[in-house]
């Protein structure tokens, strides 16, 4: 009677745990279907946002051949003489900052950015020939004014700095000075001999060198 007792036990046992994992397995498959259709519906509306046409009424020209020191605002202020200017872009590298000497003004009304384009196409300004055409609403996108504006207190160069600047206020390891002391040493040597490649003998002697 004992053997059939505990017989039963590890029966009933084993049923609980096989009962245990199929529950799980259903709802871990209720999960995956879960998270499949939440993917799915969030990739259909993506996909809806992307489809949507980009709808202008406004007028847009290139400008082309900009010269240096002629920016967004210097452009917004001397193009308000042909009408109102709603947006201005000057391209610019993503790394320095620095003008690519091509941008976008955006006017509001599109018979206004023809007149404009058409007036100063190959206009002489400060030693340069600008290049101006005019871009019309079926033709315009969202790439043209893509990314956040910049400003003379926000842009690449200075935010790239911030970041440098709070790198090196950060306390490094000794095994990471240890690593920069070698970089620098490796510098130095090369240094030694690109100057006696020159005739010009000289040692340079570190002091402080961590072992």
């Amino acid at each position: 009677m004992k053997v059939k007792k505990v017989k039963t036990q590890r029966t009933s046992a084993l049923s609980k745990a096989v009962s245990n994992v199929t529950q799980i397995i259903k709802k871990k498959d209720k999960g995956i279907v879960k998270k499949k259709s939440i993917e799915k519906a969030a990739e259909t509306e993506v996909n809806a946002q992307e489809e949507k046409p980009f709808v202008s009424t406004r007028g847009l020209v290139y400008i082309g051949h900009i010269p240096y020191g002629f920016f967004e605002d210097e452009m917004k202020e001397y193009f308000e003489q042909f009408g109102k200017v709603t947006r201005v872009r000057v391209a610019r590298s993503k790394k320095t900052g620095k003008s690519r000497g091509y941008g976008y003004i955006e006017f509001q009304l599109p018979e206004v950015a023809k007149i404009a384009a058409e007036t100063m196409n190959n206009y002489l300004m400060c030693g340069r020939l600008l290049k101006a055409t005019y871009i019309p609403p079926e033709k315009q996108h969202f790439g043209f004014f893509a990314g956040k504006p910049w400003t003379s207190k926000i842009y690449p160069k200075i935010n790239n700095r911030i970041k440098e600047l709070k790198k090196n206020e950060n306390s490094i390891s000794q095994t990471q000075y240890k690593k920069n002391v070698k970089k620098s040493l490796k510098q130095l040597s090369a240094l030694e001999q690109k100057l006696k490649s020159s005739g010009v003998n000289i040692k340079f002697k570190p002091k402080d060198v961590p072992k």
